[in-house]
């Protein structure tokens, strides 16, 4: 694994590896962007590529620092995981320690630092005083989904790269090459991913998720004569984290889209796939005002869900009302 095996990052892989090829390294970077990115792995290659005895700027993968670096057990790399809850100060006290020995193999020590934003208040100011006075032998990365979480004085004295959501292709193009998801399911569940393949990829491993898609199907498929199963499922997803209960809104929405362009005639790909053919009959049972008004319902229940309110009553409502647009359930 090095540079050239990440995906839809080249802004963010230009910069570390111009810094690379300048010499023009800071002592201190800060990878941000969100979960599942390739912003660990990239953290990998740098320290691969800072430590190759070919000198490759990606690493070359065969001299024995890239192998044992691939291996986790190069003396130079450090990675730092949190604890618990949180990272510790007892963690970057071990990590200051080991910066103080004499490099034997390498050019490079390289600090990974995942989940930075679990930093203790102790821990940080800790980091904070290698970080004032980096010594040039050591390479720190710090990795965080959250950067408003950490200390502004960590922030101010870090290199930061940005990192992007992935694209729904790039996250496609590696689903394909797993074994374990069926081909019809891919743009599904690339879409649901929200540009993440660490989420992609549980969406696959979980299963619950794709389970309860079928049950979704089956009350818009069914409408009304169902009805009082809403109620059930609505407490069921109410019972999860809020991220989840996205994506199964997500879930209801990509089949109301899909009906939608059915039901416009559209020549675009529909994302479900799997089922266009009872997607084709279904269009038949609703109208363009109804399909327009249920996806706003869908989104607004999307937006009412980060409100503080009650999730089961936000659920039972979106359900309501697309079963029975003709009734104004929430007002405006």
């Amino acid at each position: 694994m090095n540079f050239n095996d990440i995906r839809g990052q080249s802004l963010a892989l230009e910069k570390i590896q111009t810094d690379i090829r300048e010499e023009n390294l800071s002592g201190a970077y800060l990878f941000t962007g969100p979960q599942g990115v390739g912003k660990k792995m990239a953290a990998i290659s740098l320290a691969k590529a800072l430590n190759c005895k070919q000198n490759s700027i990606n690493g070359c993968e065969r001299c024995s620092s890239c192998i044992k670096i691939e291996k986790m057990i190069h003396p130079n790399l450090r990675i730092v995981n949190p604890e618990g809850n949180y990272i510790k100060i007892e963690q970057i006290r071990r990590l200051k320690a080991d910066s103080s020995l004499k490099i034997y193999e390498g050019r490079k020590k390289v600090w990974i630092i995942d989940e930075a934003e679990k930093l203790t208040q102790e821990a940080a100011n800790s980091l904070l005083k290698t970080l004032e006075e980096p010594p040039p032998h050591l390479v720190i990365i710090l990795i965080t989904h959250i950067p408003r979480l950490l200390p502004p004085t960590i922030i101010s004295r870090c290199r930061i790269i940005h990192f992007s959501p992935l694209r729904d292709e790039d996250i496609s193009e590696i689903l394909k090459k797993q074994k374990n998801i069926k081909a019809e399911f891919i743009p599904i569940v690339s879409q649901l991913a929200r540009g993440s393949m660490s989420e992609a990829l549980k969406l696959i491993e979980e299963e619950s998720i794709l389970k309860e898609r079928e049950r979704a199907f089956n009350l818009l498929q069914r409408g009304k004569a169902l009805a009082k199963e809403a109620f059930t499922l609505s407490e069921r997803w109410s019972t999860q984290k809020n991220s989840d209960i996205e994506t199964l809104l997500n879930i209801v929405l990509f089949f109301l889209r899909d009906i939608l362009l059915l039901k416009m005639g559209n020549d675009v790909s529909i994302i479900n796939k799997d089922k266009e053919g009872k997607l084709l009959k279904m269009k038949e049972d609703f109208s363009l005002s109804h399909l327009c008004k249920a996806i706003e319902t869908v989104e607004k229940s999307k937006f009412l869900l980060h409100a503080n309110l009650s999730a089961q009553l936000i659920l039972e409502t979106m359900w309501m009302r697309i079963f029975y647009p003709e009734y104004n359930l929430i007002n405006g």
